[in-house]
């Protein structure tokens, strides 16, 4: 067995231990979900990378560094609103709150958000 291969197991039953005391094991459940993952499913990276980022992404939500609740996404959808010119920025804002219309999914390739803002008739 090479040095990596011991090293990944190690990290990973470490891991997998320290992991039983969290809320419900849901930390453990979501690793071995993803190392099942890297077994069966069509990965695009070879079986050991597969579990070394398992076991690193389990890791780093041991430590509180992995956030993908509501929260994360909110403040995702405001700081990639805060990228766009000044004069954008309120749309985007009212866009990613679930103002005006959303078709398409993730899976499908994307979702575009519009909103019809009328504007102000012009004074000549």
């Amino acid at each position: 067995m090479s040095v990596l291969a011991a090293l990944l197991l190690a990290t990973s039953a470490q891991a997998a231990g320290q992991t039983t005391s969290h809320a419900g094991g849901d930390l453990q459940k979501r690793y071995q979900q993803e190392l099942a993952a890297c077994q069966s499913g069509p990965a695009s990276q070879d079986l050991r990378s597969c579990q070394r980022d398992a076991a690193s992404a389990l890791a780093a939500a041991q430590r509180g560094d992995l956030d993908d609740g509501p929260a994360a996404y909110t403040r995702n959808a405001r700081e990639r609103c805060m990228a766009l010119p000044a004069t954008q920025r309120s749309e985007c804002t009212a866009r990613m709150q679930g103002q005006g219309s959303t078709e398409g999914s993730v899976g499908g390739g994307g979702i575009l958000r519009e909103l019809v803002v009328p504007e102000a008739p012009r004074k000549d």
